[in-house]
């Protein structure tokens, strides 16, 4: 096996030097810098076989060191890694000619899969940036874990042309994923066209010429005679046709068994399936959601939501998912006649839902807020932001004053709930400014 030179920018030191270690116990010969000019230097010296970018650097976006690199014609292949796994991210990268996108944290595995299949003989050059001007549009908000297949979905079918099918719960989502696709597609000047397929009479527009996207809502729903003639004009060139996405809220493999979708049409669609998560899996992107939905009455500048009401919205299972909220949070802020929203102001179902003590948190929702929060955190200059003990002391801070509420502000009963000496927990207290004195 031959020996590639690979190009590691990454300026997490221990990150940095497992995926050398990775890199070399792969057969390869890793050259390892920590900022985005010296990634630049070492290009212009050197011919990499392979470049691994990780977008947060000190000094430059990674993001502007691919796009830079494709400007001036490097087709090197790039594998971006990022912990802001972020809709925007995802298609930035794609679109800058990034070979492929992975998130942090890390799977080794995945990172030494990705990084051998570009590597592999007959991997056809990156293409430049579109010269044309970016399309600004609509995005999908939140950063939540079960999102990032979701983004990277979305991202290719950005870069690319080839039919896709969106999946999910009614509505989480998955218009607006087409509408964000089209936006950022090479047919983003053309038309874009929704047809609700239980409607669809005649297959107007399936076998038509020229260009737009067709998004076909509920799929399932369409005719089997219908299904049969999209199957074939997606055999033909894209070029030829209208780019086609479906959507749909089934499991696509359920329906070809239940003989609602044709087996042709599924493997038609289902080259890129792009899975969009219910929203009672990502409650920790409830609050951005709200902010934003809030926002849109621009005629209700004072409506803003209290604490109380956060909690409820991020209680509350959402069955109607995003669409449900939205409609939640319209009536709330009409109730509230443009000012503060407080629980009263929302349906009563689900203001109920702030009472409840068995909610659950979606898996990686702790671990996707209390990323957000210590990025914000440390975005200071290096030397101006808080030390480990005190992030620690602050987190600890607010953990004890959720649950001193929760005890009704008696800490001889947390201290047993926790089963910690009483003494201990009133230090800790005092250090955290919650000392009410004794009970």
């Amino acid at each position: 096996m031959t020996a590639h030179p690979i190009l590691i920018i990454e300026d997490e030191h221990a990150l940095g030097t497992a995926l050398s270690f990775l890199v070399r116990r792969m057969g390869h010969l890793p050259t390892l810098v920590a900022s985005g000019a010296a990634g630049l230097a070492a290009l212009n010296r050197e011919n990499f076989a392979a470049l691994v970018l990780d977008i947060g650097l000190p000094d430059m976006s990674g993001l502007k060191v691919l796009e830079r690199l494709r400007q001036h014609g490097d087709a090197v292949p790039v594998l971006v890694i990022t912990a802001h796994a972020t809709l925007d991210y995802a298609i930035h990268a794609q679109k800058s000619g990034a070979t492929a996108y992975l998130t942090k944290p890390l799977d080794l595995r995945q990172f030494e899969q990705t990084l051998g299949a570009m590597l592999a003989p007959g991997l056809p050059p990156a293409q430049p940036p579109p010269a044309a001007a970016q399309t600004r549009a609509a995005t999908l908000i939140g950063a939540a874990p079960c999102l990032r297949e979701t983004f990277i979905g979305i991202a290719r079918a950005c870069a690319g042309d080839v039919p896709a099918l969106i999946t999910g719960p009614s509505g989480s989502g998955k218009s607006l994923s087409a509408a964000v696709i089209h936006a950022h597609s090479p047919r983003a000047s053309q038309p874009l066209e929704f047809l609700t397929c239980s409607r669809i009479a005649e297959a107007t527009g399936f076998d038509r010429s020229g260009g737009g996207t067709i998004v076909l809502e509920e799929v399932t729903e369409l005719a089997a005679d219908l299904q049969t003639l999209l199957a074939a004009g997606l055999a033909s060139a894209p070029g030829a046709r209208p780019r086609v996405l479906a959507t749909t809220a089934h499991d696509p493999r359920e329906a070809v068994r239940d003989g609602s979708l044709r087996e042709d049409l599924y493997y038609a669609l289902t080259t890129l399936t792009i899975p969009l998560p219910p929203l009672r899996e990502r409650s920790g992107d409830i609050p951005a959601l709200s902010g934003f939905f809030v926002g849109l009455h621009g005629e209700a500048p004072g409506a803003q939501l209290t604490p109380p009401v956060l909690a409820a919205l991020q209680a509350y299972p959402w069955p109607g998912n995003v669409r449900e909220l939205r409609h939640v949070l319209d009536y709330a802020v009409t109730i509230s006649g443009g000012g503060p929203v407080f629980l009263s102001h929302l349906p009563a179902h689900v203001a109920a839902a702030a009472g409840h003590r068995d909610a659950v948190p979606a898996p990686g929702e702790l671990e996707a807020a209390l990323g957000r929060w210590l990025d914000a955190e440390l975005a200071l200059p290096e030397g101006d932001g808080p030390d480990y003990d005190a992030l620690l002391e602050r987190i600890e801070g607010v953990m004890l004053r959720h649950l001193l509420d929760k005890h009704e502000h008696k800490p001889t009963h947390l201290a047993a709930a926790l089963r910690m000496h009483r003494a201990t927990l009133r230090q800790k207290l005092r250090r955290a400014g919650l000392q009410r004195g004794e009970e």
